[in-house]
């Protein structure tokens, strides 16, 4: 089930829960005034004192349920946290490469690319695998047709980087 509709449920149903949570503690608050009021009737009406009316002896069913309505109260905050949408995070998958055409020297030269997260110059492609330019630059023209890298102009020099 989607989040938002869970959340949904939630909040209606903590509605539902308070609401009847409201109700009975009205309805025992009635009942216990009505209970106080015959007590008082029955003691002739003006010997009416706060330890002879049960309403007013104890309120243990008050707490209980105070301590319910934070409990609901946490479960609707709770509906809400997933009724609102998320902000949802760009994963960026790996990417799968097919290195099974490349020889062994271009391997080793595209892992030395993809090494470099920000990308590395052609002319280090150069030095560091004693190519030629021409050499670079036609195995970057086939590691860019096989959609393995991308180049990027900087200045005079070419910023090669896997995509």
């Amino acid at each position: 089930m989607e989040q938002r509709k869970i959340g949904v449920i939630i909040i209606v149903a903590s509605i539902i829960v308070l609401g009847l949570l409201i109700f009975l503690k009205v309805e025992t608050d009635n009942q216990m005034l009505n209970a106080c009021e015959k007590s008082c009737g029955d003691l002739g009406g003006n010997n009416c004192s706060l330890d002879s009316c049960p309403y007013h002896q104890g309120n243990g069913l008050s707490w209980v349920l105070i301590v319910m309505s934070i409990f609901i109260a946490f479960l609707g905050g709770t509906g809400i946290y997933l009724f609102l949408p998320k902000k949802h995070e760009n994963i960026i998958e790996k990417k799968e490469y097919d290195l099974t055409v490349l020889a062994d020297e271009e391997k080793k030269i595209f892992y030395y690319i993809k090494n470099h997260k920000e990308g590395v110059y052609q002319s280090h492609v150069v030095k560091k695998f004693d190519l030629s330019k021409v050499q670079a630059t036609r195995l970057l023209d086939k590691f860019e047709g096989m959609d393995l890298i991308q180049r990027k102009r900087k200045g005079l020099a070419n910023l090669v980087s896997v995509k």
